[in-house]
């Protein structure tokens, strides 16, 4: 009895780990989708604010692109944060809080490029120094990303 109670305890455990890499996993996964979207569509927004005459339409269309991934973003990191052990979020501290200020400033940024495009003239210089700033704190967000998914053995 205290056999089969060890191996049922065993083949559990052993099944939770899995379980909790691939989710883990899954949402890393799902995070670096994310990222790469929200630098996508602001380099989208760069380009349009670069043009002689800004696509407005265009250029709002790529800032509810990156809308969207940023409230998925934060989603996505506060789950995988959760998946986390206690000795995992120890290790990982540094790395989450980095990642929760990057999306604190991602959404300080959206709202000032939409603040940028409710104006009735609005600046294209503006909007596009906004943007490149967008995607360098997605650049570097990313690059935090990658190392935290390192450490996890995630690749």
């Amino acid at each position: 009895m205290k056999t089969s109670i060890f191996l049922a305890f065993f083949v559990f455990g052993i099944g939770f780990g899995f379980s909790q890499d691939s989710d883990l996993a899954g949402q890393h996964s799902v995070l670096t989708t994310d990222c790469k979207s929200i630098r996508g569509h602001a380099s989208r927004i760069i380009a349009e604010a670069s043009e002689a005459q800004l696509n407005r339409a265009v250029a709002l269309a790529h800032l509810g692109e990156v809308e969207k991934y940023h409230t998925r973003m934060e989603e996505h990191l506060k789950t995988s944060k959760e998946l986390l052990t206690p000795a995992q979020l120890k290790t990982l501290k540094a790395e989450y809080e980095f990642l929760e200020k990057t999306c604190k400033n991602i959404g300080d940024l959206v709202e000032s490029l939409q603040q940028e495009f409710d104006k009735k003239n609005e600046d294209r210089l503006a909007i596009r120094d906004l943007a490149k700033k967008l995607h360098s704190e997605m650049s570097d967000g990313y690059s935090v990303h990658e190392r935290l998914k390192k450490k996890l053995g995630i690749s």
